[in-house]
């Protein structure tokens, strides 16, 4: 995982992919205000985005995931977001999975730490990264608020 804020994105650029640099520095410069929710193909499959609106929720409530094929870049635009976030140690219990969607969910994720995101910062999360997106703060009674946020999604082989 990887975590930023787009006013640090000139400064970071060098160490990233030259692919995830392209696609970073794309989303860094598009003014997602004037697009409507929805996806967005950038290379048909391999680089794709989709712009969204939800209400956050409760973990208790959330299901974490991981994808096999895509590196997933989290943007948020409006709103408070926390994600849950683990490296897969082949120790979590799968409870739902889907290959062919590429996602795998989980219930309990061992060692799983959160952290939140303010409008312009972003996560890269990788393969082998169990994530919890859209989640309420931490506090005894989370309070769910409206977020907007962009998910790009970059096919792993391109970055191999």
């Amino acid at each position: 995982m990887l975590l930023g804020r787009k006013e640090r994105w000139m400064s970071d650029r060098s160490f990233m992919h030259p692919k995830l640099r392209e696609v970073m520095d794309m989303m860094l410069r598009t003014n997602f205000s004037e697009l409507q929710e929805g996806k967005y193909s950038l290379q048909g499959n391999d680089v794709y985005y989709t712009i969204m609106t939800l209400e956050t929720r409760d973990r208790k409530n959330t299901k974490a995931e991981k994808h096999e094929q895509y590196i997933d870049i989290h943007y948020l635009l409006e709103g408070t977001e926390t994600i849950g976030y683990a490296c897969d140690n082949g120790m979590n219990g799968v409870v739902e999975s889907n290959l062919d969607s590429d996602y795998v969910l989980y219930e309990n994720v061992q060692g799983e730490q959160f952290t939140t995101l303010t409008p312009g910062m972003y996560v890269v999360l990788y393969p082998s990264d169990i994530h919890r997106p859209g989640l309420t703060g931490s506090s005894a009674e989370p309070i769910s608020q409206h977020i907007r946020k962009v998910v790009f999604k970059v096919k792993k082989e391109i970055v191999q």
